[in-house]
């Protein structure tokens, strides 16, 4: 049994003064249907218009839509060395693709430094090569051999920034900068090259070799709508292993029997969804950029074409920024719906309202460490709290980890927190309608269809309070579906279109 928070009796008048300004400030003045309506427009003026957003992949997603027994039971059974890069974290696995997929095994490296480069990646591969250098043969000992003599270690990448038909970075956010060295290069080439580097410097080079095939490298979006769309197509394929239990019986299940259209989105550290459309439905010049990158089969005007939406780039006119809202100091090209939704940027939204009116927390607005007790996963519990046993809970995990001796109240803290979930939210609930709208088009359907879509990403995750909110937002329509790895394991399924 849980009981309602009790409301604070010191300076209540004070508190319920700053929590409405804070309000007023942060959410948006218009309803959501006229948000949805600003979104509308400016999806279809970036789908025809944008190089940077409404990206199209140019894998072979039709193999996904037909009887193909060979994307259960792939010819070879080479494992896969399946690599994640995300915002905060570098994700390694290595996958089985017989008789099913599943994780063998999986490494977590955090990724501190922000100033993209080439040394940034040399020291991301070779972190990977320490980690594993003892473990690459009992893996990959019945892989392919290249000259009867070298492992071939196939490697799929997911990227979790958005690429261009000729695999150019076209943008960075997440608090990354991206270097003039890395600008405007075929970034799977430099990968592969990078690896061939570090492989033989570390003198792996005539034992091992990591090949990055065309198109293997591919938005994290992606990633998640390849797991998606497989388990819609596949739907008596487990995931799950007792090692690395991923994606349980019952999330395939709902998106196995889900009516509605694929549609996969991210909400971690950044905010991105993918989709699919009609080949026939994307630009002239869009068309021409797949054509002129497609080797393994033409596209046809009915064909479906995965699109990595960049959703983060929305807002431009519908969201109103504020003081409280952090902007990377070098965002040329900025991202709204990204700053005001993603774990990126919520955390130091709160940390900056409570700047601003310590009387929230007293004995932590002054703190010079403030930034890093709210983080991404401060900010959920924070955000979660809902009864006096969550609120002496948190309270308790907070002044344990940071030494706090004083009296801490996250009420007030709380409250802000939830204010600034609800803005996300109602955001992030008119870019998925408005994306399923466009992916209905012409159709005519039901007035209420709910959608059940496939997503990963640690801030919605870990959050039931952001959870709650965009189901509420939507009035029921959006249905959450979480896919644990499947960044990994889209990244794997790539390898068999």
């Amino acid at each position: 049994m849980t009981t309602a928070i009790e409301t604070p009796q010191e300076s209540t008048s004070s508190v319920s003064d700053v929590l409405r300004d804070i309000r007023r400030a942060l959410l948006p003045q218009g309803s959501l249907q006229s948000v949805r309506k600003s979104f509308h427009s400016e999806l279809l003026k970036r789908l025809n218009n944008s190089s940077e957003s409404m990206l199209p992949s140019s894998l072979n997603i039709i193999r996904l839509y037909k009887n193909n027994n060979d994307l259960l039971h792939p010819y070879n059974h080479n494992k896969i060395l399946a690599i994640d890069f995300g915002g905060t974290t570098l994700k390694i696995a290595v996958i089985k693709t017989y008789p099913t997929l599943c994780i063998d095994y999986l490494h977590t490296i955090d990724i501190e430094e922000r100033h993209v480069n080439s040394e940034f990646f040399e020291k991301i591969i070779q972190s990977m090569i320490d980690e594993m250098k003892d473990k690459f043969f009992d893996f990959f000992y019945d892989n392919d051999l290249i000259d009867n003599k070298i492992l071939n270690i196939p490697v799929s990448i997911t990227f979790s920034f958005p690429l261009n038909s000729k695999f150019e970075i076209t943008s960075m956010g997440k608090g990354y900068v991206l270097s003039d060295e890395i600008k405007n290069i075929n970034f799977l080439q430099f990968l592969q090259h990078t690896f061939d580097k570090v492989c033989a410097r570390n003198t792996i080079h005539d034992s091992f070799a990591f090949t990055i095939k065309d198109n293997l490298i591919i938005n994290d979006s992606i990633a998640v709508h390849l797991t998606n769309t497989y388990i819609k197509q596949f739907p008596t394929v487990t995931f799950f292993t007792d090692s690395h239990p991923s994606i349980p019986a019952s999330s395939s299940s709902t998106l196995a029997n889900s009516d509605g259209n694929s549609i996969s989105f991210i909400l971690g550290t950044g905010t991105n969804c993918s989709f699919e459309l009609p080949f026939h439905r994307l630009p002239e010049f869009k068309r021409n950029e797949i054509l002129a990158t497609k080797s393994n089969a033409p596209f046809e005007s009915d064909n479906t074409v995965v699109i990595n939406s960049e959703i983060g780039f929305l807002g431009s006119e519908s969201i109103k920024l504020t003081k409280f809202d952090y902007v990377p100091p070098a965002a040329n090209k900025p991202m709204p719906l990204e700053y005001i939704s993603s774990g990126r940027y919520i955390p130091s939204i709160l940390v900056r309202v409570l700047q601003e009116y310590p009387i929230i927390c007293p004995p932590l607005s002054n703190r010079s460490d403030l930034e890093e007790i709210i983080d991404g996963a401060t900010f959920g519990l924070i955000s979660n709290i809902t009864d006096n046993f969550d609120l002496l809970e948190v309270t308790s995990q907070i002044k344990k980890k940071y030494g706090i001796n004083e009296t801490l109240d996250l009420r007030a803290l709380s409250s802000v927190a939830k204010t600034i979930v609800q803005r996300g939210a109602l955001y992030v609930v008119a870019s998925l309608l408005e994306i399923d709208a466009l992916v209905e088009g012409d159709k005519s359907g039901p007035s209420f269809r709910q959608i059940d879509i496939g997503y990963v990403g640690s801030t919605l995750a870990f959050s039931k309070y952001y959870q709650e909110q965009i189901t509420k937002m939507s009035n029921g329509r959006i249905n959450l579906v979480f896919l644990q790895d499947s960044s990994l394991f889209g990244a794997a399924i790539s390898t068999l279109l």
